[in-house]
């Protein structure tokens, strides 16, 4: 167990030093895209979306594990056809160690979508953000504080500024750019390229000029189905560079058709469940499972560790729930009758 510890704390203490400025990130990315890019806003089924997430990460090492809880919603409006706009409202608030360091971020993502024909439309968005960092030191320990006994926080610690709490807000703004179409009736893609912390705001907490490092994502999947089976593979990657960080995931879904929609309702009368796995270069394996109905969907990943941090992790990584509901208001929609 010592053994354990020290090779996490050494781990730990690496990633904060060389991967202190890398967001948080989702391993189920293709059900909230707007995370990654503002043009995406709008482009859900229906009219809006709802969705809400939580992350909890390094649960098996460490008795602070990572959390990252996130909501939002999205919508169309203005919709005449040849073109609209989507707009949204973001918020995820991600915890982190003994410290409770903390990022609060509030965004508005905006769009707007270009209908090039029938089956082919492009977007291009922007997203201002508030972005709010915290670190609380009431449960830190530290070297001197031991008294042969335990950690005694009565006991003056000498660290005069980390010894406070400390919160930075700053102003934030991404862009972003994302194509949609159709080949045949049972083949889509998708695909986008946005660039987050275009400001590269400031984030430190005393008086050196530490910024965030400017980010960007690279995001695309596909959907084909089979109308013999009624199943839909669902192939996607996300890859992103941000300073000296950089992650790629690819893989795939498999979804299968339980019950089919009604002419009536179309995609909302549908009932499916779907089986993924993808590969988080360097550092894990991806499985998920989703359940659709009714315009609901809920779905659940766990993320298998294989990199050295597995010697204090055990193999878990991270588990990851989402629960999203998509509402049709009764306008036209240009999607009916193609793939889902």
């Amino acid at each position: 167990m010592k053994k354990q510890l020290i090779t996490f704390s050494f781990a730990l203490g690496l990633g904060l030093s060389v991967f202190g400025q890398q967001d948080q990130h989702f391993s189920m990315f293709t059900e909230s895209p707007f995370y990654l890019n503002p043009a995406t806003a709008g482009f859900a089924h229906g009219d809006m979306q709802l969705f809400t997430n939580y992350r909890l990460q390094w649960s098996t090492a460490t008795d602070n594990p990572y959390r990252t809880i996130s909501a939002s919603t999205d919508w169309k409006m203005l919709d005449y056809g040849g073109g609209r706009m989507g707009a949204g409202l973001n918020f995820y608030n991600d915890a982190a160690g003994i410290t409770k360091y903390q990022t609060n971020v509030i965004s508005m993502p905006v769009n707007y979508a270009f209908r090039i024909n029938r089956d082919h439309q492009i977007a291009i968005g922007l997203q201002p953000a508030f972005y709010q960092r915290t670190i609380k030191n009431t449960d830190i320990t530290w070297q001197n504080q031991w008294n042969g006994v335990e950690f005694d926080k009565t006991i003056n610690n000498d660290e005069l500024l980390l010894s406070q709490n400390f919160t930075v807000s700053r102003f934030d703004i991404s862009a972003g750019a994302y194509w949609e179409g159709y080949f045949t009736k049972n083949a889509k893609l998708k695909i986008g390229v946005s660039g987050q912390h275009l400001t590269k705001q400031r984030v430190n907490f005393a008086n050196e000029d530490a910024r965030l490092y400017r980010k960007l994502n690279i995001h695309g999947q596909g959907e084909f189905k089979n109308d013999l089976t009624g199943v839909t593979i669902m192939p996607a990657f996300v890859a992103f560079l941000q300073g000296p960080n950089k992650e790629i995931i690819l893989g795939s879904n498999f979804r299968f058709l339980l019950k089919g929609a009604s002419l009536a309702t179309n995609y909302f009368d549908e009932i499916t469940i779907s089986f993924g796995s993808y590969f988080r270069m360097g550092d894990a394996i991806i499985i998920n499972t989703i359940f659709d109905v009714a315009g609901f969907s809920i779905g659940a990943s766990y993320d298998l560790n294989i990199s050295k941090l597995n010697v204090a992790t055990r193999g878990v990584g991270a588990m990851e729930f989402f629960l999203k509901y998509h509402i049709e208001f009764g306008m036209r929609n240009l999607r009916n009758n193609r793939v889902h």
